[in-house]
């Protein structure tokens, strides 16, 4: 085997050993020479054991980058609904994201109705009638449960795209920035690389939470705190005009009152009444461009010691996966903001209770088994309720139901896979720091919330720059 060159202090210092150095090390001779053999790995062994000891114990600490749990975030792995598929018992039996609880009544009252019928067949007054006209009525009920359960399908899928490319944006764009960086390890590099993640994983907790809006009612534009809220002067734009643009430099009197109904002044740029959900989804958009203004900061020469490290092209891919970020989430804003349309749920559900209801009156007609007639009644109720309840289910994949995304616990895997990108490249003090200031922005207040308060900092940050200027 080629030997390996001896780590330098440099290095141990810069970055940790990893556990995936051991994949990049020779294998152990397995020649005759078996003794020699087995000193390489005990060699090897020894050699990693202090990276394995690290990330156990970074692992094991309660503050530890690699924990998200001492937040105001749920304590939970990832969520959803598991089953046994070589189980046909559990599965049929299973109440977990079944849609049983929800038809169940319906089926109870059907066969209830059903035995009504009967009692009234038999006590001479005849209620029933021929199946003919039935018949010929589920063939359209049939195809509109179909049709509409085939649809809200396609559309819960392509949701479920959306929120991988989302996801997987954010975990490129974090690998690019630290990869291609990684040979200017001064403390700007590092600053900057932190400041890359910081603004990811704060436009990946926002986005998850306008998603999650109409579960939560984390309303974007709520009031900020306080201490921050004379930022929010600056809506007003740097030449001291207002923002409607009509009419000459705000008078103090006007600036205070901008300064304590920021709500008011910002729908005077609104060009028609918004709603909350309107607001809320704009803040995704904002951050997104935060994000790139952060990438691109790299250029004024106060973070990178070597100059021209970024090729124009490399700085083109990861402002690309931030695009690739914005267009995911407005393919979920246009599945969120476009309903499955309303005529056809009207119809289906229309002839869907007409048609399970009267299919009752029909079968007492021909048939006189007790028995045999109210299990068909149940399990068709069931059969045809339930496929409409399922496309209830898959209709709207945001929020808390058993058979939702779990958004949020997959967007803290991508936290956690940052954290790791960064101890990787920039050591344990790195990571812990992003953790704790993550830690810190979510016990402040909600995501959205965060939001306000970022777009604030952000243009306090530029204000006073433009001052000193």
């Amino acid at each position: 085997p080629h030997p390996t060159p001896p780590a330098t202090a440099t290095n141990r210092t810069e970055r940790p050993p990893t556990m995936s150095d051991a994949a990049d090390d020779p294998p152990a001779s397995t020649s005759a020479s078996g003794i020699r053999g087995s000193a390489q790995l005990r060699n090897l062994v020894k050699k990693h054991a202090g990276a394995l000891t690290t990330l156990g114990n970074l692992r094991a600490k309660g503050d530890s980058p690699f924990v998200f749990a001492d937040d105001d975030e749920d304590r939970h792995g990832l969520k959803g609904v598991t089953y046994d598929s070589d189980s046909h018992v559990s599965v049929m039996l299973q109440m977990h994201g079944s849609i049983w609880p929800n038809v169940l009544p319906y089926c109870l009252a059907n066969v209830l109705l059903t035995y009504c019928i009967l009692w009234s067949k038999r006590e001479g007054f005849d209620t029933t009638f021929p199946p003919d006209g039935h018949n010929f009525m589920a063939i359209m009920v049939s195809f509109l449960i179909v049709t509409r359960a085939q649809i809200t399908y396609g559309r819960f899928m392509e949701a479920r795209g959306y929120l991988s490319e989302i996801f997987r944006n954010c975990r490129e764009l974090i690998h690019h920035a630290v990869v291609l960086s990684m040979r200017d390890t001064g403390r700007g590099a590092k600053q900057w690389r932190q400041d890359v993640a910081y603004r990811t994983i704060l436009l990946l907790r926002v986005t998850i939470a306008a998603l999650d809006y109409r579960t939560t009612n984390i309303n974007t534009w709520e009031v900020v705190p306080e201490d921050i809220r004379h930022n929010l002067e600056l809506f007003v734009s740097q030449d001291g005009q207002t923002p409607a643009g009509g009419g000459g430099a705000a008078s103090p009197s006007q600036r205070h009152l901008q300064r304590d109904q920021p709500n008011a002044r910002l729908m005077k740029w609104a060009h028609g009444v918004r709603t909350l959900n309107d607001e809320n989804f704009r803040a995704p958009i904002i951050l997104a461009y935060n994000l790139k203004s952060e990438i691109m900061k790299q250029r004024n020469g106060q973070y990178l010691t070597v100059p021209g490290m970024f090729h124009v092209n490399e700085e083109l891919k990861m402002l690309g996966f931030v695009s690739g970020f914005v267009t995911a989430f407005h393919g979920l804003k246009k599945l969120i903001t476009t309903p499955f349309p309303f005529p056809l749920v009207q119809m289906a559900r229309t002839f869907l209770f007409f048609w399970i209801f009267t299919l009752p009156f029909a079968l007492v007609r021909t048939i006189d088994d007790p028995i045999e007639v109210m299990l068909i009644v149940f399990f068709t109720t069931y059969g045809f309720i339930g496929l409409e309840y399922v496309s209830m289910e898959l209709d709207d994949p945001f929020g808390d139901d058993p058979n939702d995304f779990d958004d949020l616990g997959m967007a803290q895997m991508v936290f956690e896979d940052i954290y790791i990108t960064l101890y990787k490249a920039d050591g344990s003090a790195s990571a812990e720091k992003l953790r704790s200031k993550i830690s810190e922005r979510v016990k402040k207040g909600g995501a959205l919330e965060n939001y306000r308060r970022d777009l604030a900092d952000v243009i306090d940050h530029s204000n006073t720059a433009g001052r000193a200027v």
